[in-house]
């Protein structure tokens, strides 16, 4: 596994958690700081996503269209 792809699992891991915890301390009625914590770490995780798309280069240009 290269640094590109654990950089990519890493940061979907972050966004599953981020989430999951987002709506378990929702759901029990945790304090506003601890749902914001869990919604920043959700907002990490897609920002790293964000990025990793961003520098795919564009494909090269040709005449085929997928025919």
């Amino acid at each position: 596994m290269d640094a590109t792809q654990l950089t990519l699992a890493v940061a979907l891991v972050f966004v599953v958690a981020g989430l999951v915890g987002l709506l378990a301390a929702e759901a029990a009625g945790l304090s506003t700081v601890v749902v914001a914590a869990c919604g920043m770490v959700a907002l990490a995780g897609v920002g790293v996503l964000t990025a990793a798309v961003a520098r795919v280069p564009e494909p090269a240009e040709n005449d085929d269209h997928g025919v």
